[in-house]
């Protein structure tokens, strides 16, 4: 499947978020391959858009061997380039807002050989002679260079919805029904002073979750999580790290109405910064502090997962 060109099918040009994978790839000698595309007439590291029914890091290793020849190992998440400002016209006039997730990675087979199609060249370069490059490549270098554990998540400005909440989706589904759409969203898990965790019961299913909710297009995706826990909880809170990366398409889930979305979520720890706790009574229904070992019920595994990552405190950000 297309996703690209079946969604430009059915929207035109009209700007939409896109969830990428990116590898940055680091041989024995040290050096970053990167290629140089057909569609900017640029360098950038190589990478794609992910499809429904992959996972993230399956996309990458996809991306990367269909555009490079190479096979790799990914490790580490460098971080998640989501700003406002890395917002993207194509030559063709499509409008993107990207959810970028840059990988570290290293070679580990194949043959190098550019495709022809996404990539005009590929070389090796030191990381003191990189060639002019998009400013969210950049970012993505200076994050690797940094040489930082956790995840980067803050590069670029903030910026603010373009649209009002829940518009993004709303108009999407006019044009492609209940198909399935790859979906950027968030989750918080948040502790109060006696280390209980936050959770609401979702007006939607009935059921206990994370507070959280969709990208917006214009807003960096740690805005979304302040954005979404103050609609829904009426606390303002301060996001601290990015615990990981939701993507497997196992987790597709078909909404009441019939509306199916693979989530690509971003589960954030925050902090409370202020504000009051009351439910929204739209998206929420109840909202409360629960101790560990009390959790209510229903709470689904996806949540209990995301839970867990949390407080195993990784020094790095899971992607599962």
């Amino acid at each position: 499947m297309d996703y690209v060109r079946w969604l430009r099918q059915h929207i035109g040009s009209e700007p939409v978020w896109l969830v990428y994978a990116t590898a940055l790839i680091v041989n024995e000698a040290g050096r970053i391959l990167l290629q140089r595309r057909t569609d900017f007439e640029a360098w950038g590291l190589p990478g794609g858009v992910m499809e429904p029914g992959e996972s993230l890091l399956q996309a990458l290793h996809r991306e990367v061997e269909e555009e490079t020849g190479l096979t790799i190992q990914a490790g580490k998440l460098i971080g998640l380039y989501t700003s406002p400002e890395f917002i993207v016209r194509y030559p063709n006039g499509d409008i993107v807002h990207p959810v970028t997730a840059c990988f570290l990675a290293r070679p580990t087979g194949g043959a190098l050989r550019p495709d022809g199609r996404e990539s005009q060249a590929l070389q090796w370069f030191p990381l003191e002679a990189l060639p002019p490059l998009p400013r969210w490549y950049a970012a993505m270098i200076a994050d690797y260079r940094r040489a930082d554990p956790a995840a980067a998540f803050r590069n670029g400005a903030p910026g603010q919805p373009a649209r009002k909440p829940g518009e993004t989706i709303r108009r999407l589904r006019e044009r492609v029904g209940p198909a399935t759409l790859v979906v950027p969203a968030t989750s918080a898990v948040i502790f109060n002073e006696q280390g209980a965790i936050l959770l609401q019961r979702r007006e939607d299913n009935g059921e206990w979750g994370l507070p959280g909710g969709i990208m917006e297009i214009g807003e960096r995706i740690d805005q979304t999580l302040i954005r979404e826990v103050a609609e829904e909880t009426g606390l303002q809170v301060e996001p601290t790290r990015l615990v990981g990366l939701y993507t497997d398409p196992a987790w597709t889930f078909t909404y009441p109405n019939g509306d199916r979305s693979q989530p690509v979520v971003a589960c954030f720890e925050a902090r409370i910064m202020g504000g009051r706790l009351q439910a929204d009574g739209v998206e929420s229904l109840e909202v409360g502090f629960f101790p560990l070992n009390r959790l209510p019920e229903p709470l689904d595994v996806r949540w209990r997962v995301r839970i867990e990552d949390a407080m195993a405190r990784y020094p790095h950000a899971v992607v599962r």
